[in-house]
């Protein structure tokens, strides 16, 4: 039998696009705050860039995770510059000045990303080329983490409020008033938003109107970022405790007293029933999902104000000693770390990482964006290799230097 030249030509052509499409399906994405609308925190582990290893500087200081969409790392900077930069080698696509700090992680939908900035705005920009589509004005800044569904993005403002907007134009949908400010992440499941305050409550709002569906009293601020997982949300507080909440009816179903203040946001791995949790005393703590019991904890750092990782069976965590630490995640034995060369308490405080397969992306507060080998336990050449070249190099001129002058002394 005969093959058909053209029909072969057309049916290897549908082949190779599906091919295509499959291999963009399965690269694993981080567009938001915690990876998805629940802020679990939570990837499957692929080989998306396993390969890649690189370090790029920025215009400032870095103060938010970054976001990961289709092949492009989008990060803000104190300077007020929303960067688009190539995950495979570092290199900027395009940047976008606000002219204002971005303290918030962008939020990104198809083609377009969303940011807040400490000038009070919401910006709408094309995620391809950086163009601004909209901006939308709050009465204060935005530290809040934007989330968003098929219609609407959701955001707190230090002037109280929860909005609503349209992802379309920016039109406001519904605004909510808090009593303090909003820099928790809006979390959404179902037809309800849920968020903290610094007025110390946990607020579970309907998101078709605004209305309060029901509000829990910690005993202070919550800048912790809600996860959800089965009908229960997960938080932590400035009180010291995290706590599990029933969504429906706000009721306790348990908390634990991590110590010191909770303002890092719970991870959840829901097929181990486990939950990851910093604590300002440096702790980094897994409990138990169902009764809040504590499987394991580890003492990292001075302090961790970062969200955990969550990716195949390890648990990544940036500390404010400059470090990245991994750990098996089912013992909480140490995998390896990775220190660009920072000095612990003094300089170098991480952000939250971001994971997609055997990749980790994460930035530091000098400025710095790291991609890093998870796979190889492989990391970039440190930026500051250089100076300690110097710094040893001086140090050894400086000896010769006193050995000379003592030794014509003697004589």
């Amino acid at each position: 039998m005969k093959l058909n030249s053209k029909k072969l030509t057309i049916g290897l052509l549908i082949a190779c696009l599906l091919l295509a499409t499959v291999s963009t399906a399965a690269a694993t994405e981080w567009p938001m705050f915690q990876n998805n609308p629940r802020h679990t925190g939570y990837v499957n582990q692929d080989t998306s860039y396993s390969t890649s290893q690189w370090t790029v500087t920025l215009d400032g200081a870095v103060k938010s995770p970054a976001a990961l969409s289709s092949d492009k790392i989008y990060e803000g900077t104190e300077k007020g510059t929303l960067y688009a930069l190539s995950a495979k080698d570092g290199n900027t696509t395009w940047s976008y000045d606000t002219g204002s700090s971005i303290y918030s992680t962008p939020c990104v939908v198809g083609d377009t990303v969303y940011v807040g900035s400490d000038n009070g705005y919401m910006y709408s920009n094309n995620a391809n080329s950086g163009s601004l589509n909209w901006k939308f004005k709050a009465d204060g800044s935005i530290r809040s983490s934007a989330a968003s569904d098929d219609e609407n993005i959701y955001f707190g403002s230090d002037d109280g409020y929860v909005y609503a907007i349209s992802r379309n134009d920016g039109t406001l949908k519904w605004k909510y008033h808090t009593d303090d400010s909003v820099q928790s992440a809006p979390t959404i499941d179902g037809d309800t938003l849920y968020v903290g305050s610094d007025d110390d409550n946990v607020y579970a709002i309907n998101i078709n109107d605004g209305s309060l569906k029901w509000k829990f009293t910690t005993g202070d601020d919550i800048k912790s970022s809600p996860a959800i997982w089965d009908s229960k949300v997960y938080v932590g507080s400035d009180d010291s405790q995290v706590y599990a909440l029933d969504a429906q009816n706000g009721a306790e179903v348990w908390e634990y007293n991590a110590g010191s203040s909770v303002s890092s946001s719970p991870s959840l791995d829901q097929r181990q029933s486990t939950l990851y949790v910093g604590t300002e005393d440096g702790d980094l703590l897994a409990l138990d999902m169902r009764d809040g019991l504590k499987k394991w904890n580890k003492t990292i750092a001075s302090e961790v104000n970062s969200t955990p990782s969550i990716f195949g069976n390890n648990i990544a965590v940036s500390t404010t000693s400059g470090s990245v630490e991994i750990f098996n995640k089912f013992t909480g034995e140490g995998t390896w770390s990775f220190n660009p060369g920072y000095l612990p308490n003094v300089s170098g405080s991480m952000m939250s990482p971001v994971t997609s397969g055997g990749s980790l992306f994460v930035a530091a507060d000098d400025g710095n964006v790291y991609s890093i080998d998870t796979d190889e336990k492989a990391a970039p050449l440190s930026p500051y290799t250089a100076y300690y070249v110097v710094a040893i190099v001086v140090i050894i001129a400086a000896a010769a230097v006193i050995r000379k002058v003592m030794k014509g002394k003697k004589q």
